[in-house]
């Protein structure tokens, strides 16, 4: 779900299309294939990423937000508009 009730620009556009590239990516890096990362809203204005971490594994004992600062470090570097990373809770 993004953010709706302001006109997203063509570069807002592209900027999430490389966050979601990135949010894919990064799942079979940290071998976290039982869960799914999704871009909830992302402001241009302030550099503000929300992503939310869906799903979990039943048997394994590590929260997928465990995951989280691995996450916010690869996207914050492939993606240099990501100053800050939060997670929906």
């Amino acid at each position: 779900m993004r953010s709706l009730g302001r006109k997203r620009t063509r570069s807002q556009v592209a900027i999430e299309k490389s966050i979601e590239t990135v949010l894919i990516e990064v799942q079979p890096l940290l071998r976290m294939e039982h869960c799914r990362l999704e871009l909830t809203s992302f402001t241009t204005d302030t550099g503000v990423l929300v992503v939310s971490i869906e799903g979990s594994c039943s048997d394994c004992e590590v929260s997928p937000a465990t995951f989280s600062t691995a996450i916010a470090a690869h996207v914050k570097q492939r993606v240099p508009e990501v100053l800050n990373v939060r997670f929906a809770d």
